[in-house]
């Protein structure tokens, strides 16, 4: 699973430590020791996830049905 960041930021679930919310920022803390930050909420960065990842199934499950077709 990843999370969906920025435009074009996405990041393994794998590598997440923790998820600490202060005044404006999300600092997300990585198992490597590294630091990223956000001005997203935790609980955004998870709908932005759930939406991606269930956007993706829908279009796998098409490209699917266009694939049977032929």
């Amino acid at each position: 699973m990843f999370l969906i960041l920025e435009k074009n930021t996405f990041l393994y679930i794998g590598r997440v430590l923790a998820l600490v919310r202060e005044g404006n920022e999300t600092a997300i803390i990585l198992r490597d020791g590294s630091v990223m930050a956000t001005g997203f909420q935790p609980m955004t960065i998870a709908r932005r996830s759930e939406e991606f990842i269930k956007n993706g199934k829908k279009l796998a499950s098409k490209v699917k049905k266009e694939g049977d077709k032929k």
